[in-house]
């Protein structure tokens, strides 16, 4: 719609048309004072990163116009259908005056990166926000400088852009917030340990330390057989416990013969949540019978692209303990005991195959759970919970169900400690594993330099790809190839497995 306005109060008009802060009236104006002609006000959606925005497409203000002589805003001086806290400058030609900003609040409109929030925490679109050269968010406003990324952008599993640098890493950069629902993570997508701040050893170094459990004190994984039913129906508050995107992930060990549960559209949220889906055979039918293994790994890559490494013996049958590792496809076997946990110094092969669990009793309380989680934690152990289902699922007939606002309640009085590492047997199985070995490697010296080699092939065959350690240093500098490894200020580094190599140089 367009508004005949005296000369005299234009400027008004626009000042109110540009303070939609990342809404649909976002201002395009010319200047402070330069009119652009009647239909200067860019609509109900000018500049708003709408498919509208521009200031009018007769926006000169003429020769004589408040916006200056080249002050016209021009056709181009839309904001466009990009100006989403992207690219989408205000157009290279829209200063249209003195500042010839996109409005003091260009945020990029509804559909800037991150959710429903602005792309940054002033909703600017960028640390200048003009409606110039750099208008709109500029060439690199991909969320404001904190980028935050809005209220969704968990720099999680999925990868959330959250940092000043995008990703920057696997799981949503060193750096990357992701806003209000995110950890900062490294490229290894565990969460940080310790407190930020640590100053980086300095000096000569002369060893790499493996820090245990990821630097945590302790390490937790939650375990869930069978396939059940209240496991699906309770997925969203299971879920709500892994706020930030990868601080409290689950194993789901899958039972692929229930094929009603198994079509469930949960399985394949969960993998993309960040959870683990192993391997509970088909049948649930001890003894050990390697078809009946294999048929459930088929099915859970077939159904889902997943590979299983973890495996968990039916009833916890001891026939699965020597048939598991002949089979050369898995990492660990998890068995159904109440035992207690593992210390980082023990030996892998001589538990990775009997991975001892704890089970709550039926309708335990969330302090019964919760306690010896906690125990194992403060005596720097790893401990397996194993929950079948929970109660108020119909026909689910999950073994020793308990209530699943006391199971959350749990999980949430652990992770509030700080002190525990909750993530998948996988993830945690590998790294005890890796850590393990690579404590026991001489390196080779060349100078001043020592380098490590390894397979991780020689640390279990198979080993899964895409897993790191953290270590410390009494100082020099870390490398892998031409690669020198940054300091991460939580105090380590991390370093890939699948690189094969490590080189402490002196200086």
């Amino acid at each position: 719609m367009k508004f005949k306005v005296l000369a005299s109060c234009f400027v008004t008009l626009l000042s109110l048309a540009g303070c939609s802060g990342g809404g649909t009236t976002e201002s395009a104006t010319g200047g402070s004072s330069g009119t652009g002609g009647q239909t200067q006000t860019g609509g109900s959606g000018g500049g708003s990163g709408g498919s509208v925005g521009s200031g009018g497409t007769t926006r000169t203000g003429g020769t004589t116009g408040a916006g200056g002589t080249t002050g016209t805003g021009g056709s181009s001086a839309s904001g466009g259908t990009t100006s989403a806290g992207g690219s989408g400058t205000g157009g290279t030609t829209a200063t249209g005056g003195r500042t010839g900003t996109g409005g003091s609040s260009a945020s990029g409109g509804t559909t800037s990166p991150g959710g429903t929030g602005s792309g940054g925490t002033t909703a600017t679109g960028g640390t200048t926000a003009k409606g110039g050269n750099t208008g709109g968010g500029g060439t690199t406003s991909t969320g404001g400088t904190t980028a935050t990324g809005g209220t969704t952008s968990r720099g999680g599993a999925d990868g959330g852009v959250g940092g000043t640098t995008g990703k920057g890493g696997a799981m949503g950069g060193t750096t990357g917030t992701g806003g209000g629902t995110s950890v900062t993570v490294g490229a290894s997508g565990y969460p940080a340990a310790g407190a930020s701040g640590q100053t980086q050893p300095s000096g000569t170094g002369s060893k790499v330390t493996v820090l245990p459990w990821a630097g945590f004190k302790g390490a937790i994984s939650l375990t869930h057989d069978d396939t059940n039913q209240s496991q699906i129906d309770n997925y969203s508050k299971l879920q709500a416990l892994n706020d930030k995107g990868n601080n409290a992930r689950f194993t789901f060990y899958m039972q692929t013969g229930k094929t009603a549960q198994m079509s469930s559209s949960v399985w394949t949220q969960a993998v993309k949540d960040g959870h683990e889906l192993g391997n509970h055979t088909k049948s649930h039918s001890p003894p050990a019978n390697t078809s009946d293994i294999q048929a459930a790994e088929d099915t859970l890559k077939s159904m889902f692209g997943v590979t299983a490494y973890s495996f968990a013996a039916p009833n916890g049958d001891n026939s699965y303990v020597s048939a598991i590792p002949t089979m050369k496809e898995f990492l660990t076997n998890r068995t159904a005991g109440n035992s207690g946990g593992i210390a980082f110094t023990d030996n892998p092969s001589s538990k990775q195959w009997q991975l001892p669990c704890i089970i709550p009793a039926t309708n335990a309380s969330s302090s019964a759970m919760a306690s010896p989680l906690n125990q194992a934690v403060s005596a720097g152990q790893w401990e397996i919970n194993l929950v079948h289902g929970f109660n108020g699922s119909s026909g689910d007939g999950a073994y020793q169900p308990v209530d699943i606002d006391q199971y959350t309640a749990a999980v949430t009085a652990v992770k509030a400690t700080g002190n525990a590492w909750i993530d998948t047997v996988g993830n945690v199985s590998a790294y005890w594993i890796a850590g393990y070995n690579f404590s026991k490697l001489t390196p080779t010296t060349s100078g001043t330099d020592k380098t490590w080699t390894w397979k991780t092939s020689d640390f279990n065959n198979p080993f899964p790809p895409g897993h790191y350690l953290r270590v410390t240093t009494d100082g020099g500098v870390l490398k892998q190839g031409s690669t020198v490894l940054q300091w991460d200020d939580h105090g380590y580094y991390e370093v890939s497995l699948d690189a094969g190599t490590l080189t402490l140089s002196s200086q």
